[in-house]
């Protein structure tokens, strides 16, 4: 599949600049946040990246373009925290003024009406990472790809592999995968492989005996040790991780085609946030090429929309498969359906 249709609309989004739009209303919404003085974030990125600053250095670099803002910031990680977040909003505490939701618990979020709605294309977000319904944001983008142990798979075969490989007999009990195989559930998409050929990979995914991992990052550092010779749908973000902690030398990745690409995360402004101009200012900024360069350089998930960021120089003349709103909506319904294929995964 090339990147056509919705990708095609997606570049050409991307070719937009945030600054004629956002400087429309940057007087308004600097001169307010300056009022309020301090802003509070709770997003996932962790404060440090294997002993380097990550979220530290956010807060440094966005206090320093805006002395005038104190920062606290927290990290808002796994699906327990989220749910945390959402029932304390349910519950009509606001403990951020930005914070993070996964896809999937975006519309209990708006049926408890928690969402302050901001018309972010009017700031000069791009239009891609603006999430429909008026949400917030789409952010930390993914990339998916073939991870591989350099000693049991050498280099001329691992940069070769395709996803086809993963399910194959030669590598039986040989491979794991994620418990949340989104590349999958992004090649369940009709424009795709569709939902009939997913299923049949999942099948054999499970006369394969694949090895289903909670933990990514695990199952890499696993990788590395060669407890598996592949990691079929990892992030490149998590081997951004490890070749930048070091722990990367015996592992190999590729980005087979078609590469799965996921907008990620959604950000948004909690209804009744204390600090409203701030939070704006944080979102709008994060987004803007500044901000998503400093994501790609400390977590490597830049957006593939913003130029010079690694995901964009890895799929430039690739074929992409997106992650498009309209499934990424009932993406439970399709990790369902999948894993059902597998059968009763192995899990570890």
């Amino acid at each position: 599949m090339k990147t056509r249709g919705f990708i095609g609309v997606l570049m050409g989004a991307s070719i937009l600049s945030l600054t004629p739009l956002w400087a429309q209303g940057l007087e308004k919404i600097v001169d307010g946040a300056k009022k309020e003085g301090k802003i509070k974030v709770g997003l996932t990125v962790r404060w440090e990246e294997a002993g380097k600053p990550g979220a530290k250095k956010f807060v440094e670099v966005f206090q320093t373009r805006y002395p005038f803002l104190k920062v606290e910031y927290e990290r808002v990680g796994g699906s327990r925290e989220r749910e945390r977040v959402l029932s304390e909003l349910a519950a009509g505490k606001v403990s951020y003024d930005v914070t993070v939701l996964s896809e999937t618990q975006v519309a209990t979020a708006l049926r408890a009406n928690v969402v302050e709605k901001v018309d972010w294309k009017s700031l000069g977000v791009t239009p891609a990472h603006v999430h429909p319904d008026g949400f917030g944001v789409n952010y930390r983008s993914q990339l998916y790809g073939i991870a591989y142990n350099r000693k049991l798979v050498p280099d001329d075969v691992g940069r070769k592999l395709t996803w086809e490989d993963c399910a194959a007999p030669k590598w039986k009990k040989k491979v794991a995968m994620d418990t949340r195989p989104r590349h999958l559930e992004i090649f369940w998409q009709p424009n795709v492989w569709g939902r009939e050929k997913t299923l049949a990979h999942a099948r054999q995914l499970a006369a394969n005996e694949t090895i289903f991992e909670r933990d990514r990052t695990g199952a890499m550092t696993k990788l590395a040790l060669g407890e598996y010779a592949i990691d079929c749908g990892s992030f490149y973000s998590t081997y951004y991780e490890q070749t930048r902690s070091g722990k990367g030398e015996h592992i190999g990745f590729t980005l087979a085609e078609p590469i799965p690409v996921n907008l990620g995360d959604v950000v948004f402004i909690p209804r009744g946030a204390a600090h409203l101009n701030s939070a704006k200012l944080w979102i709008v900024w994060s987004l803007s090429e500044e901000g998503q360069r400093l994501l790609d350089e400390v977590e490597g998930n830049g957006s593939p929309l913003i130029p010079g960021t690694q995901s964009a120089k890895l799929i430039k003349g690739k074929k992409a498969a997106w992650y498009e709103p309209q499934y990424r909506a009932k993406a439970e319904e399709i990790l369902k359906e999948i894993l059902e294929a597998v059968g009763l995964p192995i899990v570890r």
